[in-house]
């Protein structure tokens, strides 16, 4: 099956008409430490890597989910809570290999906002060290990103130089990739070639432009108090004050127990 795989991977990546599709897609599950302060604290999301000779795109499976769902001729509505328990990472990362660019983008509350940075932002050192993953064999490298040191394994036989959340550079896929602390811990769990590829949507002309930081803070403000956000806004709940002010200690709790991002610096 894995012989089959990579057959039809170059035989594809040949396709110039399949440009404007992903065409493989590579399922990620991650492990990660919510809370810092508590080794038990440990979540677990399914992210999904979607393709192309000179594009990828990747989010968590919660986020295509709802993504899916408010595409729908009838969009399916969802009460706060029921969406916060879909994923933790509600953005979308688009690698451009050609351009060297990487976008992330997010819809914070009623705020479209997005961020550019330069794809390349691992000095990798490759190590001399192979196993197996998956029927795919991989080799070692170490990098620092983002306040984190970081192993990855990565397979030369796929040639995309790509991998889960931003990590890329390296000469095939990362199949696996975890900080020292093992904090956070991605893991293939699928490869495969799309019977039906998916088109490049990508039109974010609506989504406003700011620094990495910037959307970093308006985030960390709407997790922080997303309830008066909303009533900012002039939303209205119409329930009790005890109603509310126990909503607001659960989201109060929930926010201090999410002191472990994933970048520890910008």
């Amino acid at each position: 099956m894995r012989s089959l795989i990579i057959v039809a991977l170059l035989l594809s990546l040949g396709n110039l008409q399949a440009q404007d599709q992903y065409s493989y897609k590579a399922t990620y599950q991650l492990e990660f430490q919510e809370d810092s302060t508590d080794e038990n604290s440990i979540k677990s999301e399914t992210g999904v890597l979607y393709l192309s000779e000179e594009q990828s795109r990747y989010s968590s499976l919660g986020k295509a989910v709802k993504d899916s769902l408010e595409n729908m001729t009838n969009p399916v509505n969802m009460r706060m809570d029921e969406y916060n328990q879909m994923t933790d990472f509600k953005y979308t990362i688009y690698k451009d290999y050609q351009d060297n660019e990487l976008i992330l983008a997010e819809k914070v509350f009623q705020y479209e906002l997005k961020y550019k940075q330069d794809l390349k932002q691992i000095d990798w050192e490759i190590q001399p060290e192979n196993k197996e993953i998956l029927g795919f064999s991989v080799q070692k490298a170490t990098g620092n990103f983002a306040g984190r040191n970081y192993i990855a394994w990565f397979a030369p036989e796929l040639p995309f130089s790509d991998g889960p959340y931003k990590f890329s550079g390296l000469p095939g896929l990362i199949l696996e990739i975890s900080d020292l602390k093992n904090h956070y811990h991605f893991s293939l769990t699928a490869f495969e070639e799309l019977a039906n590829p998916v088109d490049k949507l990508l039109n974010l002309d609506n989504y406003k432009t700011i620094s990495q930081q910037e959307l970093d803070q308006v985030r960390d403000d709407y997790d922080r108090d997303p309830i008066g956000t909303m009533q900012k806004a002039g939303i209205k709940f119409g329930w009790s004050e005890e109603d509310e002010a126990k909503t607001r200690k659960e989201l109060s709790e929930k926010y201090k127990r999410r002191n472990n991002p994933i970048e520890l610096q910008p």
